[in-house]
């Protein structure tokens, strides 16, 4: 009941509702994947390990597409 009613005073303090701070919380862990992917990509390119970095390009490839769907959604609730 409390955790509640500081979502909703949240919520009219900040201006942002809490579906938009959701969907900027999940986009932000997604260009943080991103990132981490691009990092580790290249330690399989180092190895040799082609499978693993076309693996890790089809995983950024799905994060990508999510980004794309999750930069629209927060946009039209901001």
């Amino acid at each position: 009941m409390e955790r509640e009613k500081a979502k909703i005073n949240a919520d009219r303090i900040t201006g942002v509702s809490n579906v938009a701070y959701d969907l900027l919380v999940v986009l932000s862990n997604h260009l943080e994947g991103v990132a981490v992917l691009q990092e580790y990509k290249v330690d399989a390119d180092a190895a040799g390990d082609t499978d693993v970095s076309a693996a890790f390009d089809r995983i950024e490839q799905r994060y990508q597409e999510g980004i794309a769907e999750l930069r629209t959604l927060l946009v039209s609730r901001l």
